[in-house]
C-alpha cells in the first residue's frame, strides 16, 4: 500500500484530508506550533479509511503514523474543554477549513481555532502502514 501526501489549499481539498483524518488519534506531547515559519504540526495515529473496505472480510485493517502540517498560521485558540496533558489521547473527529479559519473538531466537544493567511495544509504518511483489529465504530445514540 502506498503512503499518502497531499496538499490542501481549498475549502475541497480540506474536506478530503479530513475523511482521511477522522478517528485520528493523538497526543498534546505530538502537537507542535513553530513560530518561525507559522507552522503547526501534529504526529498522529491514523485509521487507513481509504483501504477499509479491502479487508473488511478479514476483518483485517490498517493504521499509519501520518503528520498534519497546517501552514501560514496568524494564530491558534482552543476552547476550554480541551485539556493540555501531554499524554492524554485525543481524537480526531474532522477539520472544517475556510479561507481566514481552519477549525479541528474532536471527540467530548473539544475544538482547536486556527486562523490563517490563506489555506496551505499538507497530509503525509511517515512510514508504512501496519494492521489492526480494530475498525473505529460511532454511535449516535
Amino acid at each position: 500500500m502506498e503512503k499518502i501526501t497531499l496538499k490542501a489549499q481549498s475549502e475541497e481539498d480540506c474536506d478530503v484530508i479530513s475523511a482521511l483524518l477522522q478517528d485520528s488519534i493523538f497526543k498534546v506531547s505530538a502537537c507542535h506550533y513553530l513560530a518561525d515559519q507559522r507552522c503547526f504540526r501534529i504526529i498522529l495515529n491514523r485509521f487507513c479509511w481509504e483501504h477499509s473496505h479491502k479487508f473488511e472480510k478479514e476483518q483485517c485493517y490498517h493504521r499509519v503514523h501520518s503528520g498534519l502540517y497546517i501552514h501560514n498560521i496568524k494564530t491558534i485558540h482552543v476552547n476550554d474543554n480541551f485539556q493540555k496533558k501531554p499524554h492524554h489521547f485525543y481524537n480526531l473527529l474532522a477539520m472544517h477549513a475556510n479561507n481566514d479559519e481552519i477549525n479541528l473538531i474532536f471527540s467530548d466537544h473539544r475544538h482547536l481555532y486556527i486562523k490563517v493567511d490563506g489555506i496551505l495544509v499538507y497530509l503525509k504518511d511517515l512510514h508504512d502502514k501496519y494492521p489492526t483489529l480494530s475498525k473505529p465504530e460511532h454511535n449516535f445514540a
